[in-house]
């Protein structure tokens, strides 16, 4: 859930550069992967050193609208925590407090929305399988973080979907999508597999 930390500075670095223009949805995507890459290259990347010495960027899909959709959310009061990690020796759980429901191409789809605790309902972790796993992108799954500010509906924006930091670094320990959250479509947005690291 690391990358919504980026989204205020991004966004303060698309205004600042000019106060009179609007930026376009390609743009505020743009600003937003080119403050993650940057973290990439920073003290505290993911990378190990000898592969951050060969980091040339991370790839994405070119921005598409089509995969930015208005999500129904209905709100799971009453649900035990589950584990997403294998690693049995984590304590980490997350509660599946929202069901996602919402249509790409006039085709309906659902995800689960996972939170810290039942009472946070500020912002929801997506992890997710799409057609494009194992081929096109990591095939772990890729992962949304969501804020949510209207109780009935979010915006899911799947091209802001990135690869877990063990896609890069099999040092990390991630989260596992469940297999309730593996989309029947190719979702041709986001991140993309990791071209130059092979491990």
């Amino acid at each position: 859930m690391f990358k919504l930390s980026f989204v205020v500075g991004a966004l303060f670095m698309i205004l600042s550069c000019g106060e009179n223009k609007k930026p376009s949805y390609t743009e505020i995507i743009q600003s937003k992967r080119d403050f993650i890459e940057l973290s990439f290259r920073g003290p505290n990347s993911p990378l190990k050193t000898k592969d951050k010495e060969s980091f040339t960027g991370l790839s994405y899909y070119k921005a598409d609208s089509t995969f930015r959709v208005l999500a129904k959310i209905k709100w799971n009061l009453d649900v035990l925590p589950v584990r997403l990690i294998k690693d049995t020796s984590l304590t980490s759980f997350y509660y599946p407090s929202a069901n996602l429901t919402f249509s790409i191409n006039s085709k309906h789809y659902e995800l689960t929305g996972y939170t810290s605790s039942l009472k946070n309902k500020t912002e929801i972790f997506i992890p997710f399988y799409d057609l494009t796993s194992g081929q096109a992108t990591y095939p772990g799954g890729r992962f949304l973080d969501v804020s949510i500010k209207e109780h009935e509906a979010v915006v899911l924006d799947f091209n802001l979907a990135y690869n877990p930091y063990c896609a890069y670094n099999p040092s990390y320990i991630c989260a596992v999508p469940p297999f309730s959250n593996n989309l029947n479509v190719h979702i041709f947005a986001g991140e993309k597999k990791p071209s130059l690291l092979n491990h």
